[in-house]
């Protein structure tokens, strides 16, 4: 029958002081990552700058409204029109009503308009 070794474990007095030194350094990391966390104060946020960038925020989404539910021209002279988005929807709707028709048409406009489309600009 083979023996194995003993296994000479740490004492209790041993096991007290590991847990207690463990424990005091979970204390210390807490209190560091604490005044870390307390010492830390964001610069003042400046009013003005905030009004400034709530108007511009209500400029483009008042913007991107009027785009979407109003007609006009995008490039004139490629014939890009800007359809309300309810209508495009309904004209999309009536055109696949005929599928294979609207599938021609479809490809038939992307090669009318195969240059690059212009940028908008929202200023």
């Amino acid at each position: 029958m083979a023996t194995y070794g003993t296994y000479n474990s740490p004492g209790p007095f041993k096991l007290t002081v590991y847990g207690v030194v463990i424990a005091a350094c979970f204390f210390v990391m807490f209190y560091m990552v604490r005044s870390a966390y307390r010492s830390y104060q964001p610069q003042p946020v400046n009013h003005a700058r905030a009004l400034e960038r709530a108007k511009a925020r209500r400029d483009v989404a008042g913007k991107a409204f009027t785009n979407l539910t109003t007609a006009g021209w995008v490039d004139q002279a490629k014939g890009i029109v800007r359809l309300p988005i309810d209508r495009a929807m309904k004209m999309t709707v009536e055109a696949y009503q005929n599928p294979e028709a609207a599938h021609s048409n479809l490809v038939a406009r992307s090669k009318q308009s195969e240059k690059p489309a212009p940028v908008q600009s929202f200023e």
